[in-house]
């Protein structure tokens, strides 16, 4: 820190007030002239090797016959003690007014300054050595200089550069979708118009509520689901603009990447997988090894994000879904990898799956689209930002551990980038309200600035070297956008390094098990009495029996919202408790021939619907209406 020199004087009339409040107007140097031989010039030579140079300086002026009084106070920096033992300084800053009254109080309170007891007498001068009262006083002249900082001239606008779309990137006019388009658009694009459709849905708004990773308690700081799609479309939109991608169609697939996550992050995800893989029990009555086939399906966030947007939000008489463009939903489908184990045609009808390129699962789905590319990598970038955020904030990894663990030589860039970050905030002359906590976001902010970097830099070279059609993006399933071999390294590396501080935590640990249980215990509940379900979810029950393509199936459908108790109790009996010929039903599956074995496929079929419509609705959750529906019926 520094120190402080502290003057009292009685006399605004005096020379030492009138140069005080002259430098003070002016802006330029001061001084403070001690007589020869005084007490005060031998008090500035006895402190003066001690008290060293660019100290602060605290002037205060009080009443004459009332030392408690201060009518005024300078405070200025620039201090020093001359050769002629006078005190040279700049005054920054005064306080007189009425309303500064509390101010000045407060500095005097500080010090516990008694102005007739604490200077010696006939010495109006003494040295604080104080940190509190230095740091306070240098604060309050940072941000009196901070009002009135230049950032220097500024420049002529230049004429603003004319954003023509890549030869790559997806045009307007090639947006495909399986319904013809609706009351096609004049004043706005047809993605465009997918990016609004999905803002403005059911599931979207749920978002706000649905938490990136459950915990035990959930403050303001941790981010939701709505958050972590705001940043992934932040990040998307930024190398998408560098690569002169397009921005709508970019936003439209950030924005709906993550609509189909469940409550509780993702051990909410992976709980309805186990469970509609037989791995957690909740009573359904299928063998563990038919359930091990997918039977009923399984359950992975990007799949049911596609299943929101084309099935499961009603905003059109014509059509279920949201009917935006192929492009978006095969750009939210690819953002994160496929299950061989999760059948597609649970979730997706086939005129969609005809015009999505799925090919071998045992190599990478790349989307087609660059801008569905871009996507998938802002979803990583984000995650390593908000990840490494997540450690630091919550304090189970500090800042110099952080850069500890990247003194390898594959984070050396990094590493340098996030050193230099520091250092330049510790040599910065402002004041900060948390130091801890704008470090923090200066370390997450380089690191989602160098895979940005990256990631421009490497796909940029790409797409030049690129020689093939637009269309063959789709056959050859060629990803051009993508990190450098660097930067893949090191988001391995990150990502491992977060497993461990993280993710492996004791506290998260807990959280899972909460969410998990949380998650089963309705489950169960639902299955074992469906009554208990929402009513919109009931009626969707029996209207997707009545559409069912088997008219056995069909024809069986009961509405168990409008019935007697002894017919519900005979159809709940059938959905969830009655054997079905497990033969039989693998054969039906193989070959789709109903014919000799309807009872079964009946039984089969309606239990599914069941349990795809449980599932869509625990999906559709918010973390706090989960909870809410748990503690009705635990």
């Amino acid at each position: 820190m520094g120190n402080v020199l502290i003057v009292k004087n009685n006399d605004i009339s005096s020379d030492i007030y009138i140069y005080a409040k002259k430098s003070f107007d002016n802006g330029k140097k001061g001084y403070y002239n001690a007589k020869d031989n005084s007490d005060n010039e031998n008090y500035l030579k006895k402190i003066k090797d001690e008290f060293g140079k660019d100290g602060l300086i605290l002037f205060i002026t009080y009443d004459y016959l009332n030392e408690d009084i201060i009518q005024n106070m300078f405070i200025g920096s620039g201090v020093e003690i001359t050769d002629q033992n006078n005190i040279e300084y700049q005054m920054k800053i005064y306080l007189s007014d009425e309303n500064d009254m509390r101010a000045m109080e407060s500095i005097i309170d500080k010090i516990d300054l008694d102005m007739s007891k604490d200077f010696e007498p006939n010495c109006y001068i003494i040295m604080s050595t104080m940190d509190s009262l230095f740091c306070e006083l240098h604060e309050r002249i940072v941000a009196r200089n901070h009002i009135t900082l230049s950032y220097g001239e500024s420049k002529e606008e230049s004429e603003e550069e004319t954003y023509q779309l890549h030869s790559l990137a997806q045009k307007d006019t090639e947006a495909l979708r399986v319904y013809p388009s609706d009351e096609p658009g004049v004043f706005r694009t047809e993605f465009q118009r997918d990016r609004e459709r999905v803002v403005n849905c059911k599931a979207f708004r749920r978002l706000v509520d649905k938490a990136q990773i459950f915990g035990s308690e959930k403050g303001d700081y941790y981010r939701t689901r709505m958050t972590h799609s705001l940043e992934v479309n932040q990040i998307a939109k930024a190398i998408a603009y560098a690569l002169k991608l397009n921005l709508d169609l970019t936003e439209a697939i950030a924005l709906g990447h993550d609509l189909g996550h469940t409550p509780f992050g993702h051990q909410g995800e992976r709980t309805l997988d186990a469970i509609l893989k037989g791995d957690i029990d909740v009573g359904l009555v299928a063998s563990k090894n038919l359930l091990k086939s997918s039977c009923f399906g399984g359950f992975k966030h990007n799949y049911q994000s596609v299943r929101i947007l084309t099935q499961l939000e009603e905003k059109y008489v014509n059509h279920p879904g949201l009917n935006v463009s192929v492009q978006v939903v095969e750009g939210v489908l690819k953002h994160t990898k496929l299950k061989e184990d999760i059948p597609l045609q649970d979730f997706l009808k086939q005129d969609y799956i005809d015009r999505i390129n799925v090919y071998s699962y045992d190599k990478e789905q790349v989307c087609s689209t660059l801008e569905g590319q871009t996507v998938a990598i802002a979803d990583e970038i984000a995650q390593r930002g908000h990840d490494v955020d997540d450690a630091l904030t919550s304090g189970v990894m500090s800042i110099d551990e952080f850069i500890d663990r990247l003194r390898i030589s594959k984070c050396s860039q990094l590493a340098k980038k996030i050193q230099n970050e520091i250092e330049q905030m510790d040599k910065e002359k402002r004041i900060f309200i948390d130091k801890k906590d704008l470090r923090i976001a200066r370390v997450v902010s380089c690191i989602i600035n160098y895979f940005i970097s990256s990631t421009i830099d490497v796909s940029k070279d790409n797409l030049e070297k690129y020689t093939g059609k637009k269309e063959d993006l789709l056959k050859n399933a060629t990803k051009l956008i993508c990190f450098s071999a660097d930067a893949e390294g090191v988001n391995s590396y990150l990502e491992r390094v977060v497993q461990k501080k993280v993710i492996c935590n004791n506290e998260v640990a807990r959280a899972d098990y909460n969410a998990s249980m949380v998650v089963k215990t309705l489950f169960e509940k639902y299955y074992s009495n469906p009554r208990l379900l929402h009513a919109g979810t009931i009626h969707k029950i029996f209207m997707e029996t009545l559409m069912h393509k088997c008219e056995a199936v069909a024809n069986s459908a009961v509405n168990l919202d409008d019935t007697s108790i002894r017919i519900a109790n005979n159809e709940i009996k059938q959905l969830t408790k009655d054997e079905f010929d497990e033969k039989e039903i693998r054969l039906y599956l193989q070959s789709g021939n109903v014919d000799g074995r309807e009872n079964d496929v009946i039984i089969f079929e309606k239990r599914k619907i069941l349990i795809r419509a449980i599932t869509d609705y625990i999906a559709g959750m918010t973390d706090g209406y989960a909870l809410e529906e748990f503690e009705k019926l635990k």
